[in-house]
């Protein structure tokens, strides 16, 4: 191939008329090139071909001072603020539970909330100046952040700081709640959310409530409001649901859910596999247990999809502990996810000094782990400033 990715063999075929029969020999292979497909080697390592140069989204590092030291940080990495808020539904498949466990340790013994309004603020708004230079991605996340009442300060802050990208994760059943004067629904619309995750285990109010343990659970009509409102005020709402046995277990469920997505208005689906907990969790983890129990295979669904034509593929996201495949139902954007964090620390052990992900905790620290003790890089007295907004 030339620079241009051109066929050398390919050009002046026909010196006589080159233009008329390139064209032609250009019509004839464009007819015989064959759609989009999944790199089959990259479904089959999935997370393990995570390679920053050739297979991440980012393809770089950045290098840049962090409070007086120079950090190395991936070039996509994404900053959660981990909402202290303590979740109202009770998941038998529970990611906050589920995190510690991976570790060894449990979320009761680990989570703190800083309770001091202006030190947990001021931390905050420190930690957004700081990763200035590196431009993070923003996902606010918890426990369940649409019952924290630090919630619309956080977005203004996150606003004020002009953070890319800024994602929520919820099972929505405080975002019709009113709080410092307007639904929260609107305060994230306003402050410039770009994506609303909605953690929906089954199109059926009763089924979805009982699966995740939600005594307060959005009704069709509740539903249907937020989403209004969420497209009115230019936020994209997604769909999340995880695969169990039993509930949405394959691709005939994926189709039943798609279809009550797409009378919902929704053009945006997460399907994910239960997570691996990686070797550090307790057998006797009831996470661990029932995710052994229930967990559903994403690789045959992804077999019978690639498949089906009604489906179309998109592309393929490796990171540094998840595997994404992104296809086209109709109108709808679907993604399939399967994670392992197990992978998180092993990855940390294969590229030390390279920050992966960051997360400022409720205890107002910022680490490069889902622990709020491990990877601590700060802010500590000296950096933190008490600014009010």
């Amino acid at each position: 191939m030339d620079m241009n990715g051109n066929r050398g063999q390919e050009k002046n075929l026909h010196p006589g008329s080159p233009g008329r029969h390139i064209s032609a020999f250009s019509r004839v292979r464009k007819a015989q090139i064959a759609p989009p497909a999944p790199d089959p080697a990259l479904r089959r390592l999935k997370f393990r071909a995570f390679d920053i140069a050739r297979t991440s989204t980012a393809g770089r590092t950045v290098r840049f001072p962090l409070w007086g030291r120079p950090v190395t940080a991936y070039g996509n990495a994404n900053l959660s603020i981990y909402s202290g808020q303590a979740c109202n539904a009770k998941c038998p498949f529970c990611v906050e539970d589920l995190r510690p466990a991976s570790r060894g340790t449990s979320l009761a013994c680990q989570k703190t909330v800083e309770g001091d309004d202006e030190v947990y603020f001021g931390a905050l708004k420190e930690v957004l100046r700081a990763l200035r230079p590196l431009n993070p991605s923003v996902s606010i996340t918890g426990g369940e952040p649409s019952l924290d009442p630090r919630l619309p300060r956080t977005l203004r802050a996150l606003e004020a700081h002009r953070m890319r990208k800024r994602t929520i994760t919820t099972n929505g059943s405080g975002l019709l709640d009113v709080r410092e004067g307007r639904p929260v629904i609107d305060w994230l619309t306003s402050t410039g959310i770009r994506h609303l995750n909605l953690s929906r285990a089954h199109p059926d109010p009763a089924r979805n409530g009982r699966l995740m343990g939600l005594e307060r659970n959005l009704t069709p009509d509740d539903l249907v409001r937020i989403l209004r409102r969420a497209s009115a005020g230019g936020t994209r709402a997604r769909l999340s649901c995880v695969l169990l046995k039993g509930e949405t277990d394959c691709l005939g469920g994926i189709i039943e859910y798609l279809a009550f997505a797409e009378a919902m208005g929704v053009d945006n689906v997460v399907f994910r596999q239960l997570m691996h907990p990686g070797p550090g969790a307790p057998a006797n983890d009831p996470v661990l247990g029932f995710s052994e129990s229930n967990a559903v295979k994403l690789d045959p669904v992804l077999e019978q999809m690639t498949v089906d034509p009604r489906f179309t593929f998109i592309k393929q996201v490796v990171g540094y502990y998840y595997y994404v495949e992104v296809w086209k139902y109709r109108s709808i954007d679907v993604v399939f996810e399967e994670a392992d964090l197990g992978r998180i620390e092993l990855t940390r052990r294969m590229m030390p000094g390279i920050i992966q992900e960051l997360v400022f905790h409720p205890n107002a620290r910022l680490t490069s782990t889902w622990q709020p003790w491990d990877g601590v890089l700060g802010p500590f007295l000296e950096n933190s400033v008490s600014v009010s907004g």
